[in-house]
């Protein structure tokens, strides 16, 4: 009797953790969904639920949690971060963890590199990365007049730490990006965000919305070897602006981009799954790299349907299962494929976009019509054999239907107020 496969332990189980657990688990992978909620990756058939500290806020009492499951398993299991806090904390780390697992995710001085926002843009304007022309706090009293608006954002959204203070992700989400337009508002915004400056990066803003955004995700290996890797757009986000991907595609990028990448991982020595975002500036059409995620995004599962899928290369090679890794076959036409998050598009779509983006806006029909335009679908929280997380999407779904239902009775009841 063959020995079983090592486990994949998976973090932050929402969306982008529930792909990686699926395509594992139906391959017959023993998956573990490691979180500090009951969150919707959590109820695969395919995973165990196993709670952890939170990196955010603990990350010696995660890292020392997280030692001690992996050396209980008869095998080193495989490690899947899909946000930043976690794989700050497993990269940071790495050499402890890998004495009982392996890490899907680069060392610590790659991933510090790309996930140090001002770093990574002073270093993608010394090596020509195509990154945002970017200004340092002490520039920016000088910044020309042709470089606005600007963007002003987070250095890091989340953050690996001890004793980590919860109002500072609070702050960076509502930071998340702003854009201001001239000199006046610049000088406003620095004045009432004092307190926050310090954690922003201020750069050009490149114009577009969410559907301008391209990810080029990949697979590199330990040696920073693009292995296998994805290009696609956002079909829609919510907000319109700025929000994550809720509907994506497959969809090509020049091969000068695919250079720019594998250049990129191999320059800063990065590996694991990572994602390359890129922006199409609306005035040009030039494609701005935005940012280096290291680690798995939320729409990775589209690409179990278009070839073997980033999380199982990652998995054969990091085990080395298997004599040669799997072939990707030829990529279909544009917009053959799409993946979605089901409920919360219709909730946008049909009701949300009037207020964000009513070109957006659209009724049930016409919406069902639009998002199967592609061949096929991936329906993130719809699948035959999952029917637990089915359920869990629709009662979220009623209760974001409730909160927006709630906030725009209570801008009625406010706006009737001031009259």
């Amino acid at each position: 009797m063959s020995a079983a496969p090592p486990a994949a332990v998976v973090f932050n189980c929402g969306y982008n953790g529930l792909s990686i657990v699926q395509d594992l688990g139906r391959r017959g992978v023993p998956c573990v969904a490691m979180d500090t909620v009951r969150s919707v990756g959590t109820l695969s058939r395919y995973a165990r639920f196993v709670p952890c500290p939170d990196p955010a806020v603990d990350e010696s009492g995660f890292v020392d949690f997280l030692y001690a499951h992996c050396a209980g398993h008869p095998a080193k299991p495989v490690l899947f971060p899909t946000n930043d806090h976690y794989a700050m904390a497993v990269s940071r780390h790495k050499r402890r963890l890998e004495e009982v697992a392996v890490a899907c995710v680069g060392d610590w001085e790659g991933v510090r590199t790309v996930i140090d926002k001002d770093r990574f843009y002073a270093l993608g304007q010394e090596r020509g990365y195509r990154t945002p022309r970017t200004f340092a706090l002490d520039e920016l009293a000088a910044v020309p007049d042709e470089a606005f608006p600007l963007a002003a954002k987070p250095t890091h959204r989340r953050v690996s730490a001890d004793a980590g203070e919860g109002a500072f992700h609070d702050e960076m989400d509502r930071l998340r990006l702003t854009v201001l337009e001239d000199r006046a508002a610049l000088e406003a915004f620095v004045e009432r965000e004092e307190r926050w400056v310090p954690h922003l990066v201020f750069q050009e803003y490149v114009p577009g919305l969410s559907d301008s955004m391209y990810t080029v995700g990949v697979y590199a290996d330990p040696a920073h070897a693009v292995r296998a890797w994805f290009s696609g757009r956002k079909v829609r986000g919510y907000p319109a602006d700025i929000g994550d991907c809720v509907v994506g595609e497959n969809a090509a990028v020049p091969d000068r981009v695919l250079e720019d990448v594998a250049r990129i991982v191999g320059e800063l020595g990065l590996s694991g799954i990572l994602e390359f975002e890129y922006k199409r500036h609306a005035l040009t059409g030039e494609l701005v790299l935005i940012e280096v995620n290291p680690r798995s995004w939320s729409w990775v599962g589209i690409t179990s349907a278009l070839g073997p899928g980033l999380p199982w290369v990652a998995y054969l090679d990091l085990t080395g299962r298997a004599p040669a890794l799997p072939a990707a076959p030829p990529p279909p036409p544009d917009g053959a494929v799409r993946y979605a998050k089901v409920v919360q598009d219709a909730i946008n779509s049909v009701l949300r976009y009037r207020d964000d983006h009513p070109a957006w806006s659209r009724g049930p029909l016409s919406w069902w019509r639009d998002l199967h335009a592609g061949k096929r679908v991936v329906r993130a929280e719809f699948q035959r054999d999952e029917p637990a997380v089915a359920v869990r999407a629709l009662l979220d779904g009623a209760k974001a239907l409730g909160r927006w239902a709630l906030g725009r009775a209570r801008s009625a009841a406010g706006g009737r107020g001031t009259r």
